[in-house]
C-alpha cells in the first residue's frame, strides 16, 4: 500500500494533477497513510504552490525519525496550504531534529537563495546551530545560492564554533548501539535523573529550572536525547547560554545569568546553585555560546544507568496533540 501511494504522489507531482488535490491533502493527514509514502504526497503538494520553506520541510513529513508531533504538524500545514507556519515550523524542527536532519534541512533550505538568507538568519538568531554552516553539504548548497556577503557572513557566524569531537560522536554512536529498551528500566532510571540533572532540570513538576524545562521531552526520540545529553554543546537555544565574568582578583566565574539585584548579578552554575557577584568586582562579562551542562555525562553514568536514564527520558513523551 505505501509503494503504491508513494507512486501516485510521485505521478500527480510530475504530471500536476491539481485536481487530485484534496484527495492528496487528505492521505497527508490520515494516520493511516504510510509514513514513507507521506514525504512524496507533500513534496507533490508543495509542487502545487511552490514554497522554498515548504519544500525544505516536506520530505521530513515522511521519515520516521522526524519527531511525530513534528511530523503532524508539517503535515497539516502543506496539507491545509498554510506558508504562514513554515518559519515556526522550521524554527522548531532545527530545535528538536538530531544533527543529522539538522543537516538535511539545512541543504534543503539553503538551496534557493530565500531559503539561504532565512538559514543565515536563524543562525545568527540562535535558532539554528551555526556550526551547521561549516558542513560541507550546507556550505556547499549557501556558496552556489550567493545570498548577499554569504563568505562574511559564514565567517562571522561561526567564529569560535568548535568543529564537531570525533570522540564524542564515537561515544554517541557506541550508545546508541548498546540501547537495549528490553532491559533498560525507567523506574532505575528516574533515580539517576534525580541525582544528576535534577538540581537544574524539571520534569513533571520535580527538579529546579535552571536549564531548560523537560516536559515531553522523549518526543524528540533516543537520537536527539544522546546528542543533548552527551553533547550539550551541539544545540544551545540561546537562553541558556553562558555568561562568563573576569573579576578583579584575577577568578572567572560562570554560569546562567539570572537577574540583577541591586549592585550585584545573580548567575546559576553547573550545579544550580545561585551565586551573587558584586557589580565592582568585574572587569569584563561576556556571553558565550556554549552550554552550562557538563560534558561529563558519558564518563560519571555508567553504561547500564545511562541507558536507564534514557528509557526514563524516553518515556516522557509529549501530551498527544487534538
Amino acid at each position: 500500500m505505501g509503494q503504491r501511494q508513494q507512486a501516485a504522489a510521485e505521478l500527480v507531482h510530475a504530471l500536476s494533477l491539481a485536481q487530485l488535490e484534496p484527495q492528496l491533502a487528505q492521505a497527508l493527514v490520515n494516520p493511516a497513510t504510510d509514513i514513507g509514502a507521506c514525504g512524496a504526497i507533500a513534496e507533490a503538494l508543495v509542487a502545487l504552490h511552490p514554497d522554498e520553506y515548504f519544500a525544505a520541510l516536506a520530505p521530513l513529513a515522511g521519515d520516521h525519525a522526524v519527531p511525530i508531533n513534528l511530523r503532524k504538524q508539517i503535515a497539516q500545514a502543506i496539507a491545509g496550504n498554510k506558508p504562514s507556519e513554515a518559519q515556526t515550523l522550521l524554527t522548531e524542527a532545527f530545535r528538536t531534529l538530531t544533527r543529522r536532519l539538522q543537516v538535511k534541512l539545512a541543504a534543503l533550505l539553503a538551496s534557493n537563495v530565500t531559503g539561504a538568507e532565512h538559514l543565515l538568519k536563524l543562525a545568527a538568531d540562535g535558532r539554528a546551530p551555526a556550526a551547521l554552516l561549516l558542513e560541507r553539504a550546507v556550505k556547499d548548497k549557501l556558496l552556489a545560492s550567493k545570498p548577499v556577503n554569504v563568505n562574511e557572513r559564514i565567517a562571522q557566524l561561526t567564529k569560535g564554533v568548535a568543529e564537531q569531537s570525533g570522540e564524542i560522536q564515537k561515544l554517541i554512536d557506541e550508545r546508541r548501539s548498546n540501547f537495549n529498551a528490553t532491559k533498560a528500566s525507567a523506574t532505575r532510571g528516574e533515580k539517576i535523573f534525580t541525582l544528576n540533572c535534577q538540581p537544574c532540570h524539571q520534569i513533571d513538576g520535580a527538579g529546579n529550572v535552571v536549564g531548560p524545562q523537560l516536559d515531553g521531552i522523549g518526543g524528540r526520540g533516543l537520537d536527539r536525547l544522546l546528542e543533548d545529553v552527551l553533547d550539550p554543546n551541539r544545540n544551545v537555544d540561546p537562553a541558556f547560554h553562558t555568561t562568563i565574568v573576569s573579576l578583579r582578583d584575577g577568578d572567572m566565574q560562570s554560569g546562567l545569568f539570572r537577574r540583577e539585584e541591586g549592585e550585584a548579578i545573580v548567575l546559576a552554575n553547573s550545579v544550580g546553585k545561585e551565586v551573587s557577584i558584586p557589580k565592582k568586582d568585574i572587569v569584563e562579562r561576556r556571553a558565550s555560546t556554549t552550554s552550562l551542562m557538563p560534558e561529563n555525562f558519558g564518563e560519571i553514568i555508567s553504561p547500564a544507568d545511562f541507558n536507564d536514564l534514557m528509557a526514563f527520558l524516553l518515556a516522557h513523551g509529549p501530551k498527544p496533540t487534538k
